[in-house]
């Protein structure tokens, strides 16, 4: 696995969280968004970040407490429209994974709340049983590969969906559900990113207000993206780095959605309306996977891939 190098601010910022340091870029790395045009020929790596517990307002147009995600927003291009499934963490994250809501067998019970994979084994078929050693599952502040508890304040088992699949938690999970540490979150056909509980914007007990835990996302956003962006997989021109969360919260089911890519639209925006089903009808379109999963396969749910503005088909 790919080590990338640190800098000493970005090493800065993170010790002052108390928390070890995520690799950041040695120089400034141009998001290249809107570079090309047309269609990509053949999409070679999607990562997916996951935050947690934001609205749509909160993140994009916050200068304040969120400028460099907000920035990134603008510099390329995002939703206006996409919504959650419900307020429940594990019931999105399975979403956006299995394209169920709940375990299937035979008939959807979904998810009522995030607990340990045990009390909510799921038996469908998930993306990354579907795309075998081409998925992996990084996960930040994660002792040890596929751990299925919860681990101080920082990591939550609840934001990892690999370890919930019982399907393939004996085989694949232990193999590609792995700590983030050092490693290059690009290196997979698919990466699903998820930072730790400060990271993500959940919140802990070091940030307990709303600004807090999006200045400290935005942050480790700010330190780590770059290291993405400067990675052989994304300068080569045929990957997507796209920033999602798992829900906004009981008001409002639209969340922030930020696509980075040379193809899509610098500036742009659309408000088709989009769902944690699309973003899986998405990737697994845009990687070659077959079939479409759960809900993914519904006629009307619309693919982030089909949209021009995101340029992701």
């Amino acid at each position: 696995m790919r080590v990338l190098t640190r800098v000493a601010s970005a090493a800065a910022v993170l010790a002052v969280m108390g928390l070890a340091p995520a690799p950041t870029a040695t120089a400034a790395s141009s998001t290249n968004c809107g570079t090309k045009y047309g269609q990509a020929a053949n999409w070679q790596h999607v990562t997916l970040v996951v935050f947690e517990n934001k609205s749509f307002s909160q993140i994009i147009g916050n200068t304040a407490d969120a400028p460099y995600l907000d920035a990134l927003a603008h510099q390329c291009s995002y939703a206006t429209n996409m919504n959650h499934m419900t307020t429940v963490s594990s019931t999105n994250y399975i979403a956006t994974t299995s394209g169920y809501t709940g375990p299937s067998n035979g008939h959807e019970v979904p998810i009522t709340g995030t607990k340990a994979p045990r009390v909510w084994p799921q038996d469908s078929v998930s993306i990354f049983e579907l795309l075998g050693d081409d998925a992996w599952e990084w996960a930040e502040s994660m002792p040890s590969n596929c751990y299925k508890g919860n681990s101080g304040d920082l990591f939550e088992v609840g934001h990892t969906p690999f370890q919930y699949y019982v399907r393939t938690q004996q085989t694949l999970c232990p193999r590609h559900a792995v700590p983030l540490g050092s490693n290059d979150p690009m290196k997979a056909r698919f990466n699903l990113l998820i930072p730790n509980r400060v990271h993500d914007m959940h919140g802990t007990a070091t940030t307990t207000t709303a600004k807090s835990r999006i200045r400290a996302g935005d942050a480790w956003a700010k330190s780590y993206i770059p290291t993405m962006l400067a990675s052989p997989e994304y300068q080569a021109g045929n990957s997507v780095i796209i920033l999602a969360w798992d829900e906004a919260n009981a008001k409002t089911s639209k969340m922030p959605f930020i696509v980075i890519s040379p193809y899509t639209k610098a500036g742009g925006s659309t408000d088709v309306r989009y769902n944690h089903y699309s973003t899986l009808k998405g990737v697994e379109q845009m990687l070659g996977a077959a079939p479409l999963l759960g809900h993914a396969a519904d006629a009307d749910v619309a693919s982030i891939a089909h949209d021009p503005v995101l340029g992701l088909g």
